[in-house]
């Protein structure tokens, strides 16, 4: 299997080797072009932001139709971004990977040049 190595300079002045092999690689974009979409994004600045938030919730705080909303639940949940709970006929999700959480922060940081 090919490695692609990368080198992280941000972490202390210290290089650090990062070897992605062609899986990893994908599941990256993956992350990414999930995140790439507005929509989606929104989506999950809204459950960082409320912690555990019902779909109906959620729509009326993006200004988004219910049926919107649960699509792009429904990729995140699948990517394994976010899990849900059903309680009645409300479903509330909240964000499952720490990790999307930070992706997210780094990147507010570095729009906003920090």
């Amino acid at each position: 299997m090919k490695q692609i190595q990368m080198v992280n300079a941000v972490n202390q002045g210290v290089h650090i080797p990062v070897d992605y092999k062609e899986d990893e690689i994908r599941n990256v974009v993956r992350i990414f072009k999930a995140l790439a979409d507005p929509t989606r994004l929104r989506v999950v600045s809204a459950l960082v932001k409320e912690r555990s938030v019902c779909v109906s919730d959620i729509a009326e705080l993006l200004g988004m139709s219910v049926s919107r909303v649960s699509h792009h639940l429904s990729i995140l949940d699948k990517l394994g971004f976010t899990r849900h709970k059903q309680d009645g006929k409300q479903v509330f999700y909240t964000i499952s990977d720490d990790c999307i959480v930070d992706i997210l922060a780094r990147a507010h940081e570095h729009v906003r040049g920090k």
